[in-house]
C-alpha cells in the first residue's frame, strides 16, 4: 500500500521530505511554502508534483492521507488542527506547541477526530544504532535502575548579533534555548528512563549575553519523574563554554555517556565494573535485531501501515511540553513546581 504525504513549510520541512522520499511506498504528493524560490528548488530536486504557495490547498486534497507540520511554532497548534480535522494524521516538528494548554488542544483534537498524532523528536533515529542499543542495554538492566539523568545542549552562539528572526521572538517561538532544544533533551531523558511522568520542577531560565531579544540563552533544571529518576537539564543558545550535546545515564549497576556530537563509533561509552575492577568500554559494531527505523518519519509511517501507535506520540509531546512550562514557571516564581496538583 503507497502511502500519499505532504510536507507543509520548507525550513526544517527539507529533512522531513528528503527522509519520507527514502521511505519505500511513499510518495509525496504535495508540499507548501510561501517561499516561491525554495519551493521551487525542493518540487525540482525531489519532482514533487503538486506544490503550492497556501497550505490550505494540500490540506484539502483528499489523497493525501498524512503531513508534516514544520512552520514556525505559533503555527504548529493550528495548522496541525486544521490537518487533523481534513482527516490527515500529522507528524508536527518540535515544540509541538508553545504551551502546554496548545499542546492539550492538539492531542484532544487528534483523539476527537481518531487520527495520529506525533511529534517529530528525531534523536531517537538520528543517531542509531548507538541511541537505540543504549535503550536496549537499559531494557535489559544491564545498568540496573537508572537514577540519575543529565541531558545537556551547550552552545557559544546560536545567531550572529542583530540577527532578527522568528526564533528570537518570544510571541511567535515561545522562548528560547529552553523551548529550542528542550525538547530533544528532555524526549531523550524521559525515553531512556522509560518514565514520561514528570511530578516535581525545579528550573531557572535567563537572557544573560544575547541583545535585543526576550527570549532566554540559559535553561537550567532539576525535574524528577514518577519512578524516581532524577534528570537535570542544561541548555543555551549562547555561553562562555565548551559546546556539548550529550546524555550521561547513571545506574545501579553501571553507567553510559551518550555523546551526540561525537562520529559513529565513538558516540556511546559504557562505564561498569568486575568486582573491584572499574571497567570502560566503547561499543563500535553495534547490530540491533530487529533492526531501528530509519527515521522519525519511517516510524510515523510503519505506526500508520501496522495500525499501531507511534513512540513519539503526540501525548509524550505534551509530557514534554509541561515541564517546559513548568521550567518557566519555577524561574518566573523562585519555587518549585508540582505537576498534578
Amino acid at each position: 500500500m503507497c502511502f500519499n504525504v505532504a510536507v507543509i513549510g520548507l525550513g526544517m520541512g527539507q529533512g522531513h521530505l528528503r527522509n519520507y522520499c527514502a521511505i519505500h511506498d511513499v510518495q509525496v504528493l504535495a508540499i507548501a511554502d510561501v517561499d516561491e524560490g525554495r519551493l521551487k528548488t525542493c518540487t525540482d530536486q525531489y519532482g514533487v508534483p503538486r506544490p503550492c504557495t497556501d497550505y490550505h490547498e494540500v490540506l484539502a486534497m483528499p489523497d493525501i492521507q498524512a503531513v508534516s507540520v514544520c512552520l514556525p511554532n505559533d503555527m504548529h497548534a493550528a495548522v496541525t488542527i486544521e490537518a487533523l480535522r481534513a482527516g490527515k494524521h500529522v507528524l508536527v516538528e518540535k515544540p509541538m506547541a508553545r504551551s502546554t494548554h496548545e499542546a492539550q488542544t492538539m492531542v484532544d483534537e487528534a483523539a476527537a477526530q481518531g487520527r495520529t498524532l506525533a511529534v517529530s523528536m528525531n534523536y531517537r533515529w538520528d543517531f542509531n544504532p548507538d541511541s537505540h542499543y543504549l535503550k536496549q542495554l537499559i531494557t535489559q538492566g544491564r545498568l540496573g535502575e537508572v537514577y540519575y539523568i543529565r541531558s545537556v545542549s551547550l552552545r557559544r552562539r546560536t545567531f550572529l548579533r542583530g540577527q532578527k528572526t522568528w526564533f528570537a521572538q518570544k510571541q511567535r517561538s515561545g522562548g528560547g534555548a529552553l523551548i529550542d532544544m528542550g525538547p530533544h533533551m528532555v524526549d531523550l531523558a524521559m525515553w531512556f528512563a522509560g518514565d514520561f511522568t514528570p511530578v516535581q520542577i525545579s528550573g531557572v531560565t535567563r537572557t544573560a549575553l544575547m541583545v535585543d531579544t526576550d527570549v532566554d540563552d540559559l535553561a537550567s533544571a532539576l525535574i524528577r519523574l514518577k519512578g524516581g529518576t532524577t534528570v537535570a537539564l542544561e541548555s543555551t543558545w549562547e555561553s562562555f563554554t565548551q559546546p556539548g550535546l550529550s546524555v550521561t545515564i547513571l545506574g545501579t549497576r553501571g553507567g553510559a555517556v551518550f555523546n551526540l556530537l561525537a562520529p559513529q563509533g565513538k558516540r556511546l561509552t559504557l562505564f561498569e565494573a568486575d568486582g573491584d575492577t572499574l571497567l570502560e568500554s566503547t561499543p563500535v559494531d553495534i547490530r540491533l535485531t530487529p533492526a531501528p527505523d530509519a527515521s522519525v518519519q519511517a516510524h510515523f509511517i510503519c505506526s500508520l501501515r501496522d495500525r499501531c501507535m507511534p513512540e513519539n506520540t503526540g501525548e509524550r509531546g505534551l509530557a514534554v511540553m509541561r515541564i517546559l512550562d513548568a521550567i518557566y514557571q519555577s524561574s518566573a516564581s523562585g519555587k518549585d513546581v508540582t505537576i498534578g496538583d
